[in-house]
């Protein structure tokens, strides 16, 4: 991506980093809808004394694993839209040098070396 010298945007190799990060996002929601799904039954624990503790311990546990996981997809989801925007960032002040350069090139008229700035040779 870079050297000692020079910079150089692959935007390719970060669209990939971006789409893994975006996979990753879309794979931690559907595995904390499942986590939701398959942990929010808490019948099992009773109505007792004894079930009452384990339904406290579990349902704090839960809750804690819950937040835990959409945490984990909130930042995957913003890292994945931060990603994308600083190649666009990137890719917009490369294309604006590159521009420029352009634009300089062109004040040459072709090989006259004169006051208005011909190419010297």
């Amino acid at each position: 991506m870079s050297s000692e010298d020079s910079f150089h945007l692959e935007p390719e190799r970060v669209h990939e980093g971006e789409s893994l990060l975006s996979d990753l996002g879309s794979y931690t929601w559907s595995i904390l809808a499942e986590f939701i799904a398959l942990m929010s039954d808490i019948f099992w624990t009773g109505d007792d004394e004894n079930g009452r503790k384990i339904k406290e311990n579990y349902v704090s546990n839960r809750d804690a694993s819950s937040a835990s996981l959409r945490a984990l997809g909130e930042v995957l989801e913003r890292t994945s839209d931060a990603t994308l925007m600083n190649l666009k960032a990137t890719s917009g002040t490369q294309n604006d040098i590159l521009d420029s350069i352009s634009q300089d090139i062109s004040k040459y008229d072709g090989g006259n070396d004169d006051a208005a700035g011909g190419r010297r040779d």
